[in-house]
């Protein structure tokens, strides 16, 4: 039995590789990083994407030339840790660190494979670097994303950079009925009306942003801590209605491709037959996978 299970984790040997112009339409340079950073959902726009990436090998036997080298890597997402700078010709700086998968063979940081922008490219991916990296990934055990999910991603990464380019309604989801749209729409603008009154009635006294310097520290800290908890009911909201559609207990992690609703929990996935359980959707299920997380 534990061998069996210990086979799930192993790439099938037929499996192909993902091209290279897959993996160039999903490159990340540093430059689009660092304009990324400012994004709201800046984790989610860069987890499952790919970064050339200078690094340092485990065995001193393969670094005998005594210098590191650029390599492929994918993105697994990103977290916040100690501020830096470097990265960019006007000295600015980030607490953000970029989180990517590797295989064994490459020297951990002090910080796991977490790597800052100063280490990734801004040149795109060589053949012999892919080349490297199928081979490693192969070697490693570790699994290839599917087409249908690096086909998702890239369209997912240039959806996102449509978003930050124009200011638009939200778009209706794909196979939705006008009406349950229309509801959803009237529905979250009511929410946004009431949150924006919330905080209006609550913080009537709160001095505006170019005040905030001249405020007293128990002030700033009182405001901080008044916005934290209002956060945290947001965000307690949002995890509420992110439930599997048909448990309604677990996260939603499984998209259904290629309709492209993320409604399912995993358990739950492997129980539809085929039919998406979202209300007119009528788009067959050929594949779901979760969705890729750090």
């Amino acid at each position: 039995m534990a061998e069996a299970r210990q086979t799930d984790f192993l790439v099938d040997e037929h499996t192909p590789a993902p091209p290279i112009e897959i993996l160039l339409k999903l490159q990340l340079f540093r430059t689009a990083l660092v304009n990324f950073i400012e994004w709201k959902n800046f984790e989610e726009v860069v987890r499952g994407c790919f970064v050339r990436v200078l690094l340092e090998m485990r065995s001193e036997d393969v670094r005998r030339d005594n210098s590191d080298h650029y390599y492929i890597a994918c993105v697994k997402g990103a977290r916040r840790g100690p501020r830096y700078s470097g990265f960019s010709a006007d000295m600015a700086s980030t607490e953000w660190h970029i989180v990517i998968e590797l295989p064994p063979c490459f020297r951990a940081t002090q910080n796991g494979n977490v790597v800052q922008l100063n280490s990734i490219s801004n040149s795109p991916f060589r053949q012999l670097e892919y080349q490297q990296w199928v081979e490693m990934t192969r070697e490693a055990g570790l699994a290839f994303m599917s087409m249908p999910q690096l086909h998702f991603r890239l369209d997912l990464l240039e959806e996102q950079k449509q978003q930050a380019l124009t200011v638009e309604p939200r778009r209706k989801r794909y196979g939705e009925d006008p009406q349950i749209a229309e509801r959803r729409e009237r529905a979250l603008n009511a929410l946004r009306d009431q949150i924006k009154a919330e905080v209006v009635s609550t913080h009537v006294q709160m001095p505006s942003i170019s005040g905030l310097q001249l405020c007293p520290l128990e002030q700033l800290q009182e405001i901080e801590r008044e916005m934290l908890e209002m956060i945290s009911r947001v965000r307690m909201t949002i995890n509420e209605r992110s439930k599997c559609m048909i448990c309604h207990r677990r996260l939603c992690t499984v998209i259904c491709y290629p309709c492209k609703h993320q409604v399912l929990c995993k358990d739950c996935a492997e129980h539809i037959d085929g039919k998406c359980p979202v209300p007119n959707c009528s788009i067959p299920v050929r594949e779901s996978f979760e969705a890729y997380t750090s």
